[in-house]
């Protein structure tokens, strides 16, 4: 244990400091309660959003307990939303000369990584994503609910299993709270055109007890 402005901290408890996260003001979709990550000893070593980076504990010197407060500093703004934001901020899936996608996590407690390979109007049948996140709850199942509008009117609802207890469909099915989830491969979808026009997407995921893993609001606008 290290002594840091004459209190100790012991691993365990940096661990949790680097857990923290801003709560935005506003909520995109449902009431998403906090969850407060257990933290004690002989707990995995937690690691950062960016994928496969580590927190890294505070030293035994005085030296090595500054860089471990400023890796929390930098650890704190990679996780939380923007000074004064309430929101998290909008990132780009893809964007070619007719298709533009943008998303912005709804999730008051985290923001996640999502891109695709293609951008096209003429979406495949076999679409190559790239998906990362650090799970805030198990995931021994899995549901994806998506709603589409445009202009105001609801077009298409629909609620997909991606983990089933009986049928994992990807490797990362069955993984723990507080773990790491990267998947980037082929996903099967319909093939389909999308149609000019500006839609808008809400994606939620949510475990077997009905408790949010992430979620998002999306803009689609095609040309």
């Amino acid at each position: 244990r290290s002594k840091v402005l004459g209190e100790q901290y012991s691993r365990a408890s940096v661990n949790c400091l680097l857990h923290l996260t801003v709560v935005p003001q506003e909520r995109k979709i449902g009431e998403v309660k906090p969850n407060i990550h257990p933290c004690g000893r002989g707990e995995e070593e937690p690691r950062g959003p960016l994928f496969g980076a580590r927190y890294f504990p505070v030293g035994h010197t005085q030296g090595l307990a500054m860089k471990g407060l400023t890796v929390a500093v930098l650890v704190w703004t990679l996780i939380s939303p923007s000074s004064g934001s309430k929101a998290w901020p909008t990132h780009t899936v893809c964007r070619d000369g007719n298709l533009e996608v943008l998303y912005q996590s709804c999730d008051p407690l985290q923001d996640f990584g999502f891109s695709v390979d293609q951008c096209s109007k003429h979406l495949k049948s076999n679409l190559n994503i790239r998906f990362g996140m650090i799970l805030r709850e198990d995931i021994k199942e899995l549901f994806l609910d998506i709603a589409l509008f445009t202009k105001g009117s609801s077009i298409l609802n629909f609620s997909y299993p991606i983990c089933e207890e009986d049928l994992p469909k990807f490797s990362f099915c069955g993984k723990r709270k507080g773990e790491q989830i990267y998947f980037a491969g082929p996903i099967n979808n319909p093939g389909l055109e999308i149609l000019p026009g500006e839609y808008q997407v809400l994606l939620e995921l949510y475990n077997g007890n009905r408790s949010t893993v992430a979620c998002a609001n999306a803009t689609v606008i095609s040309s």
